[in-house]
């Protein structure tokens, strides 16, 4: 059986979501923390529990607003032929279109046969489940028993019981064995009479103090038939089904590390559950290193047997998935929207190539674009500084970075990313009009996108380099010379063809000499790449920013604007 569609309604921190699934095997839920994947995977394991006894609180409703009822409607699909039947659910089906992802009042004509269950909880604190009739309306009771043959699972941070034979458990239903418990009752039974067989040596003081017992009872009147003695009673030390766990030697493997033991359950369900299974799994990254969690993800791709549901904020996770599985979940005031990546015709933007390169910045929900290393160590250098200021810094706001690694790949990915519903800024260079022109800037600004693009279709070294003050275009060389070990003098000679003086602090200051700087700075990369521009950006730019010496220049002006992009989600 599998899920076609999510609603979720006043459930923890979400207050509406309605998530049409497309027919998939595996859905991976990404984005920042706090945008409630995990509450949809608690959403969909309450609406299908297994048991009566579900527990809720008033922290449960969205906002703690008990007045307002949970909704959970989820519509199962690819239903097993008992569920389809009159005599059970079969005046309850609906149509699911698998094309168009709508449902139709009416099963038949084409379309999939499916089920609503509805799980409900008002200020009772009560769950419901039903089954939803053809106009929507609750319906027929959703019995425990039938919920628990859509094998749904949840493998969380505690999956112990999975390991051991109790009741429900994977292992259990992996045993091919009718009545595990007259089993179990044979080796109490056992141990009875083991520990009776070595009285002597282990019991020895207990029956002394059943000996005592017993001339109390004897003197109070109280029967003895035979006589007292310490023995196993069976009934208070049943060996139960829970008690019976898997082992490697004598090493139960509850005490594996929490990555082994997800890792085997996972594989364990797939053996035990065969067709049919839907799985939760939250965070498949816990507890494993990179190389085995790429072994796990090829382990749940092949597995056609049932649905999968995943959360991660692995890089590695992402770079083993494809556009196919993965699904953006982004939080706007508590409206959950889900974004398919694979439905957006985002081929020929490259969006797969940058998922594998540059993973984290799908992590987040607010993306800047760098042109180049250069751009994003500025970024992170100035977001370092705003940080030291006590301002609000890019992770507090959910915001990543990511290298385009050259203009010409701007302005694709720049769209592509926002057509997922991500928050994008653009940092660019405005030297190369071919690669990214001022007309490409009015574009993606009309999309709501915000462009930093230096003036005068200058790099962001040449700007640099007009815009500061003498004093801190000579400390760039400075850096660049000293910590950096590049031949400034010749790179600047070769830009400017007159003589320099080999003290830079006896520099003379000229346009001409600053343009002939920056120009070199860009030319022979003095800053290119994330932790040169970072720590330029750091001891050079940042330290001038208060100062009042760059107001009104580009530069101070496209520093303001990123900063206020920032601080406005």
């Amino acid at each position: 059986m599998k899920i076609r569609n999510i609603k979720i309604r006043n459930f923890r921190g979400i207050e509406e979501l309605d998530w049409a699934l497309p027919d998939k095997q595996v859905f991976c839920l990404i984005g920042k923390g706090d945008s409630t994947k995990s509450t949809i995977l608690e959403a969909i394991r309450y609406a299908l529990y297994p048991n009566w006894n579900l527990v809720f609180y008033d922290t449960d409703f969205y906002l703690c607003e008990i007045d307002e009822p949970i909704v959970i409607e989820v519509t199962i699909g690819n239903l097993i032929d008992e569920f389809c039947s009159l005599e059970k659910y079969g005046e309850y089906l609906h149509g699911w279109n698998l094309s168009t992802l709508v449902l139709g009042s009416e099963p038949g004509d084409g379309l999939e046969d499916v089920l609503i269950v509805r799980l409900s909880v008002g200020e009772d604190l009560e769950p419901h489940w039903e089954l939803l009739d053809h106009n929507n309306e609750s319906g027929n009771e959703f019995k425990p028993n039938d919920r628990a043959k859509l094998n749904v699972n949840l493998i969380g941070t505690f999956g112990d019981r999975h390991l051991t034979w109790g009741r429900g458990s994977i292992l259990s239903q992996l045993t091919e064995l009718d009545n595990t418990h007259h089993s179990l009752s044979g080796v109490a039974r056992s141990a009875k009479e083991s520990l009776d067989h070595q009285r002597e040596k282990e019991l020895i003081n207990f029956d002394v103090a059943a000996k005592r017992a017993e001339a109390i009872a004897k003197s109070l009147g109280v029967p003895v038939e035979c006589s007292y003695v310490a023995q196993l009673d069976l009934n208070n030390i049943n060996i139960n089904q829970g008690g019976l766990s898997l082992h490697d030697g004598n090493i139960p493997l509850r005490q594996l590390g929490l990555g082994s033991r997800r890792m085997l359950i996972c594989g364990l369900q797939k053996e035990a559950l065969g067709e049919g299974h839907i799985t939760l799994f939250d965070e498949i990254e816990i507890g494993l290193e990179p190389h085995r969690i790429s072994r796990l993800l090829k382990h749940i791709l092949s597995d056609s047997t049932g649905q999968y549901f995943l959360t991660t904020h692995s890089p590695t996770a992402l770079r083993e998935l494809t556009t196919n599985e993965l699904y953006i979940v982004h939080n706007n005031d508590s409206v959950i929207q889900i974004i398919t990546t694979h439905e957006k015709n985002l081929e020929k933007l490259n969006v797969q190539g940058k998922i594998r390169s540059s993973a984290e910045a799908l992590l987040a929900n607010r993306i800047i674009i760098c042109e180049g290393q250069t751009e994003e160590g500025l970024a992170r250098g100035l977001d370092n500084f705003w940080a030291e200021q006590g301002a609000v810094t890019f992770s507090f706001q959910g915001i990543s970075t990511l290298c385009a690694n050259g203009a010409s790949n701007i302005k694709a990915l720049a769209i592509g990313l926002k057509s997922l519903y991500y928050d994008i800024a653009v940092i660019v260079d405005g030297d190369a009009q071919k690669n990214f022109s001022n007309q490409d800037a009015i574009e993606l600004d009309k999309l709501g996108i915000e462009v930093i693009m230096w003036d005068n279709e200058l790099a962001i070294e040449q700007r640099a380099m007009i815009d500061l003050p003498w004093e801190s275009v000579l400390s760039s060389v400075t850096l660049a010379k000293n910590e950096m070990n590049i031949p400034i003098r010749d790179h600047i000679y070769s830009k400017l063809n007159q003589a320099l003086d080999d003290n830079i602090e006896h520099w003379v200051e000229s346009v001409e000499l600053r343009k002939a700087i920056g120009s070199a700075a860009k030319s022979s990369d003095w800053f290119k790449s994330i932790s040169k521009g970072e720590r330029w950006a750091e001891i050079i730019i940042a330290p001038i920013i208060n100062s009042g010496a760059i107001n009104g220049t580009d530069l101070m002006i496209k520093i303001n604007k990123l900063k206020q992009w920032v601080e406005h989600a």
